[in-house]
């Protein structure tokens, strides 16, 4: 009945298991290597399992005499029904046979009894040394397969940190910023390819595996970000994220080089090869398919928990494993099913609490898989042994995770060249400065003593500021200079973008952290516990105040659900908790209230557009190409966004004649932060403020040893 005939008695009876667990079908199989025989039998598993729980097997030494008593007692102890009298552990046994195998060798234990008859005694003799002989081999045989069954597994470890990156560009895609991952690094061996910049600027890019200068590979696509590379290693499985919020198109893009190519008419979250190159695997929203490579012979696999990101297949190709995002907590976590789409399940349960794992990677050899572990906002990578046949055989797990990197960089996106010497990761350091727009000299100047703070507003007498200080996520008060600052939240609650009540006594945020939803929060603007504006039924951004403060707008994230119940612009009551649909806001989020309340702004779902819709009118408006959290002027005749067309640049817009002026440039500017590309702020005088990017992201070669 296969392995049922090993299972320990508490597995039988479903309770709990330990490491002792291991050792009793370990000794259900020392049993069976002795005597030829199961332990445990019967013709059906209702048998086996009664045998398991009531029964004992005969002793081995009876069935195949000869055999030495200290084999009975080993095994006798090993198949104890009370885990209490039997090995606690591994080494336990495994000593126990070596220290067994010792006496046979040097003679110092117990053979059959020859008989008294002098006729018979040669005869005897001879049977005895054959008996002998056989029980050591037998022995010796079980002492080998303890030692290769139960040692404790070698660990691999990484040594030679070296940089082969120097640009300073971001790297971590384009995903990242959608609660996604961030973007993966492939290799071919002789050449390290990646995703390089941020919102509407991001390439793909090349650097030699042993260092140099990195280099662009031109494409026609508008957004691309690297998904995987090819088994043969000749191309590369590209996304176009023209359009955040939506599933992208595939791209095939040759390499060293060659003419790109749409790769078939799927469109995807994210999207690995098989081994053999003929199949993808790929997540569309919260759905895993598998096609053949030109889109034929597409089928559904399973549908996730939740959404799906950074598939791969093993090298055997019986698996694959991929990272899940909890759309309201942001968690991630890492799944495995069958290639046939059967067995979901968590990949390492209760492991980490709050589970913070994604992007992970087989070893060319299907030994190892590793991925990336957070823990209090630090980045490591780790790896697990995988299975072996030998522990499916015996109800074994594979072994716990153990770390592979430590440092003062967080280290993402691991992955092993294809000889499995080197292991490539992305290591980052995150910090910012504060910088502010200055109209005389048209340039960023430091702003806020150099402060790395993020999404600066200020309140509406202009005598303080709120902002976020990165990568703390915290927010904080301060005057407008920087000095008397005042922490106004703390971890594991982080902040995203934020704005002031008209009456200057509170603040509304977008709160997430600790395992908790990511959703609308109201604090006092002197301090004190933040109050949830809702019951956090989905991931909520973005609330902007009312012009009496009686009231907020706010939308859902598209991009994470997209249900009749989810998309458009919804106003809630602060008093009764009355919420609203605006008329007309289905295909828009991210609003912001004008001060004077005629106008409500918004993005379209596709980010390309800037939307506004006009209170006395009940009618939407296309007011501009861009993207992000829309600021607007105190009187109401101007509001601010980021643009990516012609370039960087932070524009506004007039209300009356709709006129579109370019204010700042970000060309050449590294953002930073936790809504870079996305969000801005605002001086008490209007001008905007950015968080520059003065930290590192570069990647690095480790050597990689392991058995």
């Amino acid at each position: 009945m296969g392995t049922v005939a090993y299972m320990s008695p508490e597995q039988a009876s479903g309770q709990e298991i330990d490491s002792r667990t291991d050792l009793f079908s370990f000794g259900a199989v020392l049993y069976e290597m002795a005597t030829g025989r199961r332990a445990f039998g019967g013709q059906t598993t209702a048998m086996i399992f009664d045998a398991i729980l009531h029964g004992s097997p005969q002793q081995a030494s009876l069935l195949r005499p000869g055999l030495p008593p200290g084999l009975d007692e080993i095994i006798a102890k090993a198949l104890q029904r009370d885990r209490a009298h039997r090995y606690h552990h591994a080494g336990e046994i495994r000593r126990a046979l070596e220290s067994l195998k010792h006496d046979l060798d040097s003679g110092h234990t117990e053979t059959p009894r020859a008989s008294s008859a002098s006729a018979l005694r040669p005869m005897a003799t001879r049977k005895s040394r054959r008996l002998a002989i056989a029980s050591g081999t037998v022995v010796a045989s079980l002492t080998v397969l303890a030692y290769f069954a139960l040692r404790p597994p070698a660990q691999p470890t990484v040594s030679g940190y070296f940089q082969i990156t120097h640009d300073g560009l971001s790297k971590h895609g384009i995903i990242a910023t959608v609660a996604g991952t961030n973007a993966p690094l492939v290799t071919d061996g002789s050449r390290v390819y990646f995703t390089e910049g941020v919102g509407g600027s991001s390439t793909l890019a090349q650097v030699s595996s042993a260092g140099g200068e990195t280099a662009a590979i031109p494409t026609p696509i508008f957004n691309p970000q690297i998904l995987d590379i090819s088994p043969d290693r000749s191309a590369l499985l590209v996304a176009d994220f023209g359009r955040p919020g939506a599933s992208a198109p595939l791209w095939y893009v040759p390499v060293p080089a060659g003419t790109p190519r749409p790769l078939t008419s799927l469109t995807a979250e994210d999207a690995t090869w098989s081994p053999d190159g003929g199949e993808i695997a790929y997540v569309d929203g919260e759905d895993l398919y598998r096609a053949r490579s030109d889109g034929a012979n597409l089928r559904k696999l399973v549908h996730l928990p939740e959404i799906g990101w950074r598939p791969r297949w093993s090298p055997d190709g019986k698996t694959i494993r991929l990272t899940l995002a909890d759309a309201k907590t942001t968690l991630q976590s890492l799944w495995q099913v069958s290639a046939d789409g059967s067995g979901l399940h968590p990949l390492l349960p209760g492991w980490n609490t709050p589970s913070e794992q994604c992007c992970g990677n087989w070893t060319p050899d299907g030994k190892y898989y590793v991925f990336e572990s957070t823990s209090n906002d630090k980045a490591e990578i780790w790896a697990i042994r995988d299975r072996s046949p030998l522990l499916d055989f015996l109800h074994r797990s594979p072994d716990k995770p153990f770390q592979l990197t430590s440092g003062q960089l967080s280290s993402h996106s691991p992955v092993l060249s294809p000889d499995g010497r080197k292991l490539y990761v992305l290591g980052q350091q995150r910090r910012g400065e504060a910088q502010r727009w200055d109209e005389k000299s048209q340039q960023w100047v430091q702003a806020l003593g150099g402060l790395s703070a993020e999404m600066v507003d200020p309140s509406p007498d202009g005598q303080w500021i709120s902002y976020v200080l990165f990568p703390e996520g915290t927010l904080w008060k301060s005057r407008a200079d920087g000095s008397e600052p005042q922490q106004l939240t703390f971890a594991p609650l982080n902040v995203l973008n934020h704005f002031w009540s008209p009456d200057g006594k509170h603040i509304v945020f977008t709160g997430f952290g600790g395992g908790t939803q990511t959703r609308s929060y109201q604090i006092s603007s002197d301090g004190g516990v933040p109050e949830p504006l809702t019951n956090a039924e989905h991931f909520e951004l973005t609330p902007s105040w009312a012009p009496d403060g009686q009231s907020v707008v706010f939308s859902y994230a598209p991009f994470i659900e997209r249900t009749p119940e989810t998309v458009g612009a919804f106003i809630l009551n602060l008093t009764t908790h009355e919420k609203r649909k605006i008329p007309g806001s289905e295909g828009y989020f991210a609003p912001a209230w004008s001060p004077d309340g005629r106008y409500i702004a918004a993005n379209s779902i596709d980010s390309r557009t800037v939307v506004l819709f006009d209170f006395t009118t009940g009618k939407w408006l296309n007011l501009d190409s861009g993207t992000g959290v829309l600021r607007w002027s105190p009187d109401s005749k101007f509001l601010y966004h980021l643009s990516y067309e012609n370039g960087p640049a932070v524009v506004r817009v007039g209300t009356s004649d709709l006129k579109v002026e370019r204010i700042a440039s970000l060309k050449g500017v590294r953002l930073a932060g936790f809504m870079a590309g996305i969000a801005f702020g605002v001086t008490p005088d209007g001008a905007p403020i950015i968080l520059r990017d003065t930290g590192t992201e570069e990647i690095y070669s480790l050597d990689w040893h392991a058995d």
